[in-house]
C-alpha cells in the first residue's frame, strides 16, 4: 500500500502538467503531454500522450496518441500511431495481434515464444504477430470498432460504430459494417485535396482559436482563402 502511494506521488511529480486519477497505472516508460487526462482505472505502459488529451478508463501499450485526442472507455489498444484530433469512441480494439492461417495450426505454441497460454514448442518466432496501426489526423471512430494489425486511417475519416476494418481507409471516407466498406466521403475529390494542404492539424493553437467560426461553417473555400492570408495555405 505504502509503495503505491509512493509511486503516485512520483508520477505527479514526473508528470505534473497531467492530470491523473489515483487508481491508474502508469509506467515509468510513458510520456505524458501538458494538459492531458487519465482517468479511473487506466493501465498505461511504454506510451506516448499529447497534449491536452484525455483516455478513459483503458488500456494502452505502445502506443502514440497525438494531441487534442481521446479514447473512450474500455478499450484495450496495443501498436497504435494516431495523428492529431482524433476522437476515439469507446470498447475501441486495436492491435490484439494476427495468427497464421496457411500453417497445420493457428495456435502460437507452435510459432511463439510468447508464451499466450503458459507453453511453447518453439525456441524462436515464426510468425510477426504484430504490426503498427496508423491513424492519421481527425479521425472519428465509433463505439466497439476493431482494427486489424497493420491498416491505416486516413485523414478526415469516419468509422461507424460496430464496424470491423481489415485493410486500409482512404482520406475523408467513412466507412463502416463487418468488413468495413467506404460508404460515401465527407467532401468532393478537390476539396479533400485542399484539406490534405492546408494541414491545419498542425497550426498553432492561435491559429485555430481565430478560425474556429470557419471549422463550423464547413466551407473549405473559405477556410483556404482565409488560411492564405494569414500565410498558412502553403505550397498549392
Amino acid at each position: 500500500m505504502l509503495k503505491q502511494v509512493l509511486f503516485n506521488y512520483y508520477l505527479r511529480i514526473k508528470h505534473k502538467n497531467a492530470n491523473i486519477d489515483r487508481a491508474a497505472t502508469i509506467c515509468r516508460s510513458t510520456k505524458l503531454g501538458k494538459g492531458v487526462t487519465i482517468t479511473g482505472n487506466c493501465i498505461i505502459c511504454g506510451s506516448e500522450i499529447g497534449e491536452y488529451s484525455r483516455v478513459y478508463y483503458s488500456s494502452l501499450s505502445g502506443v502514440s496518441l497525438g494531441s487534442y485526442s481521446y479514447i473512450g472507455y474500455d478499450s484495450k489498444v496495443s501498436f497504435l500511431k494516431t495523428g492529431n484530433f482524433c476522437s476515439i469512441g469507446s470498447q475501441f480494439l486495436a492491435g490484439l495481434g494476427e495468427h497464421p492461417i496457411n500453417q497445420i495450426s493457428s495456435s502460437p505454441v507452435f510459432y511463439s515464444t510468447k508464451m499466450q497460454c503458459g507453453f511453447t514448442f518453439t525456441d524462436r518466432n515464426y510468425f510477426e504477430e504484430n504490426s503498427r496501426i496508423i491513424i492519421k489526423n481527425d479521425v472519428w471512430i465509433g463505439a466497439r470498432v476493431f482494427l486489424r494489425d497493420g491498416v491505416t486511417i486516413g485523414n478526415g475519416a469516419v468509422v461507424a460504430a460496430g464496424s470491423v476494418v481489415i485493410k486500409d481507409v482512404p482520406d475523408y471516407a467513412i466507412v463502416g459494417g463487418a468488413p468495413a466498406r467506404i460508404i460515401k466521403y465527407r467532401f468532393e475529390p478537390g476539396q479533400i485535396e485542399t484539406l490534405l494542404k492546408l494541414q491545419w492539424w498542425n497550426w498553432s493553437q492561435e491559429a485555430l482559436r481565430d478560425a474556429q467560426e470557419l471549422f463550423r461553417e464547413g466551407d473549405v473555400s473559405k477556410l483556404e482563402a482565409w488560411a492564405t492570408t494569414k500565410g498558412l495555405a502553403g505550397e498549392f
